[in-house]
């Protein structure tokens, strides 16, 4: 059943178009996902379809009334108040059950963190049991433990989900449909991400080709009328009085006026041509530098003041080159540290982290404190690279950054600018070990395609924090996990790290049910030994009734 149409729906700002003429439907059970660049004008439909925003022209039509939850992309609610205020008494059950326990209850939500604020963004949105779901970045501060509970809430939720996101992982496990707005149009595909990438990708192809082959034609004929052309200039000037060569003169203007008129027609028939993203297109610049050792850590430990729990204890790894490491944990549990740590920001409270004096390491924190926010994005590429500001003004539009853009102050810029700005200082400078602290954050999905491309053909090493399992499938060949200040490491991607925390479950499983099996054979032959001593009937109906019990208790045990 449909429960949304839209129907040739156009918008623009300050006469700038957002998109024109989307048209598109909601069932009530539908998994959408939006996806896009950065820019395209996905919050500004959604808000078109929540009657947020009047488009231009179009219409939006709800079959009929239908509860909505809607979680903005920023916490839009007041964060002088506690997250009971603003949920209400009758629905603390609704907090609990999203994560924001009793100790967080009074707590002004300006002291929670920001994954904490999504819990309570969800809460709140679900407080009134809603039939439709809008949800704006919904993964954004979560670590991977509460994306993984996001998606569990949202296969189970019985209405219509409709999500922006640049998380692909997350909208392969979600979606089963996809809208992608670019270019100011809305294209809507079958299947998660994946599958909207694998059609999209073959579309642009046979585009491309049909493109390439219109070119072709356009070309041949244009040489040929011009050619023709020429043949009848000659013989109209050769032509004199000739009758015979003035004819043929004719026959050429006759020639090549058709062909003239049939490029006109050609070129009105110009197919639809694809239309490539901006792209942060980066190399990776290196000298060949080569060691057995990059940076080395042996009994680490370190936690911030005295009081406070050891966020990492008795830590060891080495990195070498040409490693690519993802470093995975919960909210809280250190890993930022653990690079600072590396990076020599922090210094540890026992053991020991060596960097080889000899590499070079190029450090992405969070808040990009590789970038000079005064200086404008050309001046950081060009101190941080040594390229000319010509090079740097050329990469910048490439990677979309308008020409205004580049000049201006890089703390102007949005954060998705910055990002793309600051990944193109490291990959295009000279480094041995690239650390960074969630470098897919704020970028769109053909962003971290481009980021994930450069990195994966990096000669150097890799320590990247981050909650991208897309980027930890497509770049990592380790994965390092930190909890409860310990670190572990698993050799392979992050597909390959899930397979082996199963196995090592269900071996775990498997030893504690034959540990359980083996308690209840020695009780039931210490009850054997007791029947046969029994001293009286009703004492050996007893003993009895517990057998059966514990013979019954096995065989489940044993069939499972």
């Amino acid at each position: 059943m449909t429960v949304l149409q839209l129907t040739d729906l156009s918008l623009s700002f300050d006469g700038v178009p957002i998109f024109e003429n989307v048209s598109a439907s909601l069932s009530a059970d539908a998994r959408v996902g939006i996806v896009g660049p950065n820019g395209a004008g996905k919050t500004s439909l959604i808000k078109v379809i929540l009657g947020l925003i009047t488009p231009d022209r179009g219409s939006v039509l709800w079959v009929k009334k239908l509860r909505m939850g809607y979680v903005r992309q920023v916490f839009p609610f007041d964060v002088e108040k506690t997250p009971l205020e603003l949920a209400g008494h009758a629905h603390a059950e609704t907090l609990g059950r999203f994560g924001v326990g009793k100790a967080l209850w009074d707590t002004p939500v300006r002291n929670l963190s920001g994954g904490e604020r999504t819990r309570l963004n969800l809460a709140l949105a679900f407080k009134d049991d809603p039939q439709v779901l809008i949800l704006d970045e919904p993964t954004n501060h979560l670590d991977i433990a509460g994306i993984e509970w996001l998606e569990k809430l949202l296969l189970s939720f019985p209405g219509a989900v409709l999500v922006i996101s640049h998380d692909r992982y997350f909208l392969d496990k979600v979606c089963r449909e996809t809208w992608e707005l670019r270019n100011g149009r809305l294209t809507t595909y079958p299947g998660g991400y994946s599958a909207y990438r694998q059609i999209a990708a073959s579309n642009e192809a046979a585009l491309q080709r049909e493109h390439s082959k219109w070119s072709r034609e356009v070309k041949e004929l244009t040489i040929e009328i011009r050619n023709r052309r020429a043949w009848y200039e000659k013989a109209h000037k050769d032509a004199g009085k000739n009758d015979f060569y003035r004819g043929k003169a004719k026959k050429h203007a006759r020639q090549f006026q058709a062909k003239d008129r049939k490029l006109m027609k050609l070129l009105d028939a110009e197919p639809e041509r694809s239309i490539p993203e901006a792209r942060p297109l980066v190399r990776v610049a290196h000298e060949g530098y080569r060691t057995v050792t990059l940076a080395r850590a042996e009994g680490l430990a370190f936690r911030y003041g005295s009081e406070q729990q050891w966020l990492l204890k008795d830590v060891s790894f080495t990195i070498r080159p040409g490693k690519k490491i993802g470093l995975i944990g919960n909210n809280g549990t250190g890993k930022t540290t653990l690079l600072r740590l590396v990076t020599g920001e922090l210094f540890p409270a026992s053991g020991s982290v060596w960097l080889n004096p000899k590499a070079s390491l190029g450090y992405l924190s969070q808040m990009l404190s590789n970038l000079d926010p005064d200086e404008p994005a050309a001046a950081n590429l060009t101190r941080n690279t040594g390229m000319s500001t010509q090079e740097a003004r050329d990469l910048l539009g490439m990677m979309g950054i308008q020409r205004e853009a580049q000049m201006r102050p890089v703390d102007t810029l949005s954060m998705g600018e910055r990002t793309r700005v600051a990944m193109a200082c490291l990959t295009y400078g000279s480094y041995d070990l690239l650390v960074l602290d969630e470098p897919t954050n704020h970028l769109d999905a053909l962003g971290r395609e481009a980021i994930e491309s450069a990195l994966s053909s990096f000669p150097g090493a890799v320590l990247a924090a981050t909650h991208d399992r897309y980027f930890l499938d497509t770049v990592c060949d380790t994965v390092w996990r930190l909890d409860k200040g310990a670190l572990t490491e698993h050799q392979g991607n992050y597909t390959s790290f899930l397979e082996s925390q199963r196995k090592s479950k269900d071996a775990a499983g498997k030893d504690e049910r034959q540990a359980r099996m083996l308690a209840i054979r020695a009780s039931m032959a210490f009850l054997i030994s007791k029947i046969s001593a029994a001293k009286t009937e009703q004492e050996k109906a007893e003993l009895d009734r517990e057998y059966s019990r514990l013979a019954a208790k096995l065989k489940a045990l044993q069939d499972k």
